[in-house]
């Protein structure tokens, strides 16, 4: 009867100790997942809400419609892209997605740009890291009622 009650009080004690480790696992992943979402707001913070991304895909919406030098254009959109993949390789590969939305969304609510050319911006900016040959290399895919799959 003794071993039986030990047999069982340990049966117990291992159940709650595996719940436990569960139960700090799973506080522990949320707490990641908040976390990186402030982080990835504070890089995005720091590249200067990715100013020279920005400045690239507009050139690339807008690429017609600029009265300078056809060389000119090429050569300020060129600088403007080799900077924006030096922003994206600063950024954590987890938060270049989430960040380029976010600048495209600024965009948005800015009025610089709608219907097609809203559309554009959206598919310039998802295809950045896969241009920039870096991950993630598929390009990202965004929420906006303008990203058509």
């Amino acid at each position: 009867m003794a071993k039986l009650v030990l047999l069982l009080s340990a049966f117990a004690f291992l159940i709650l100790a595996a719940n436990a480790s569960i139960y700090r696992a799973t506080v522990e992943v949320e707490g990641e997942n908040l976390s990186s979402g402030q982080s990835c707001q504070k890089q995005f913070e720091e590249q200067q809400k990715f100013k020279h991304c920005q400045m690239y895909v507009q050139q690339e919406v807008q690429k017609s419609e600029d009265g300078r030098s056809l060389t000119a254009r090429i050569n300020q959109r060129q600088q403007c892209f080799k900077q924006c993949c030096q922003e994206l390789q600063e950024v954590d590969k987890k938060c270049r997605c989430q960040n380029l939305e976010q600048m495209v969304k600024r965009q948005q609510q800015q009025g610089q740009f709608k219907g097609e050319k809203l559309q554009e911006l959206y598919e310039t900016a998802s295809e950045l890291p896969r241009m920039c040959n870096i991950s993630p290399s598929q390009g990202c895919q965004f929420s906006s009622p303008y990203w058509s799959y």
